[in-house]
């Protein structure tokens, strides 16, 4: 099965980097991923790839643009994860920051490859995060969230109250 991620920058994450990275490996054994796609953005992108890897399921690298960088902090494991990646796709081929749309267009990408995706979400109804859940609810593509406050996982749809 074909599994995505999306979710938050560390910066959002305070104190839950290891959790959600235990949960992130639940969801993908949950899935019983058989193949992965992450965006390349600091935080749960990263920690993902590093997540798959370890459970040996191959992983795409899925950058916004050609000549994508990653924060200067996120150098090395950027450098690590593209190095074991079994694809790197660009979804614009630009080298220069075509814009803040590339970001909404990579997540259209990796949810329109996957038949599941892992949100990880603190549940606020703004940002880059829940337009990529919104675009896998019009697409009818399960989405399982990790919670980082409550540290569970849960599938979640449209109907569900904020």
């Amino acid at each position: 099965m074909r599994v995505g991620i999306t979710g938050h920058r560390p910066e959002r994450l305070e104190d839950h980097e290891d959790a959600v990275k235990e949960l992130i490996s639940e969801a993908l054994v949950h899935f019983g991923a058989t193949r992965f796609y992450q965006g390349m953005a600091a935080g749960v992108d990263l920690w993902s790839a590093k997540e798959a890897w370890k459970l040996k399921i191959p992983y795409a690298a899925v950058r916004p643009w050609a000549g994508h960088k990653p924060r200067v902090a996120d150098t090395v494991e950027y450098g690590k994860v593209m190095k074991h990646a079994t694809a790197v796709i660009d979804v614009d081929p630009s080298m220069e920051y075509p814009g803040p749309w590339v970001y909404n267009k990579r997540n259209e990408y990796i949810v329109d490859e996957v038949h599941a995706m892992i949100a990880v979400w603190d549940g606020a109804p703004y940002g880059g995060t829940y337009n990529c859940i919104q675009y896998a609810w019009k697409k009818a593509i399960p989405v399982l969230r990790i919670d980082p406050e409550e540290r569970e996982l849960g599938y979640i749809s449209e109907e569900v109250p904020f």
